[in-house]
């Protein structure tokens, strides 16, 4: 909140709200509308150098993001009187950023609009319902999951890119044992978009994969 002072009185005015765009896999195409018209009527953006970098041709006063939100947090906090939009990855509910804005400025002071998550464009690309899938993010954490949690689910997808969640994703894969699979899907929408399956944790230890892979594990008969 701001104030205005006039004479001997003070009025309340609302900030302008803080409207966090969910920007999707990563591609122009998967960028809904709306967000897209947020972008363009912005006066401050804010967010991952190569989010930023989706928009070149509009000339807001930019503020890069590098190694997580809290330098660019503190700069907004003198912008509040100007139309700040914020560039997530994905959705801006599944395992974003937009929390951290929420958290420092109150959910009343912003609007959030969603996007794609690479979560459901990977299930897309393999065209499998992923309404019974468990899943996990392992960027910069390994999941902490009972055995007897994963134990009910056959399809396991794991937000990865980290050599740690590599090993972790190729454990579970051994543990499963002949009837599951791993599918690798790296930089979706993008010109190195890949897609690959593994059926031992040997193979997926030995392989290199981009920062941003979704690691989904299957029991076979899925992809029937």
């Amino acid at each position: 909140m701001c104030y205005l002072v006039a004479r001997d009185r003070v009025f309340l005015m609302k900030r302008q709200p803080i409207v966090i765009v969910g920007c999707g896999p990563g591609h122009p195409d998967y960028l809904f509308p709306t967000a897209q018209r947020e972008i363009e009527q912005a006066e401050v953006l804010v967010g991952a150098p190569h989010l930023l970098q989706l928009f070149p041709a509009v000339g807001q006063l930019r503020i890069a993001a590098k190694g997580g939100m809290t330098e660019a947090l503190e700069q907004m906090e003198d912008l509040t009187n100007r139309r700040i939009v914020v560039l997530v990855s994905g959705d801006s509910g599944f395992y974003s950023l937009a929390r951290m804005v929420i958290a420092r400025f109150g959910r009343g002071n912003c609007r959030v609009i969603p996007g794609i998550s690479s979560l459901q464009l990977a299930f897309s690309r393999l065209a499998l319902e992923w309404s019974d899938a468990l899943t996990l993010s392992a960027h910069g954490r390994i999941p902490q999951v009972a055995d007897e949690v994963l134990d009910h689910f056959d399809k396991i997808a794991v937000l990865a890119g980290t050599r740690e969640a590599i090993e972790w994703c190729a454990d579970l894969l051994n543990r499963r044992g002949p009837d599951y699979l791993l599918v690798a899907c790296e930089d979706l929408t993008l010109d190195s978009e890949r897609i690959r399956h593994f059926v031992s944790a040997d193979a997926l230890l030995a392989t290199e994969f981009a920062s941003r892979t979704i690691l989904i594990l299957l029991k076979k008969d899925h992809l029937l």
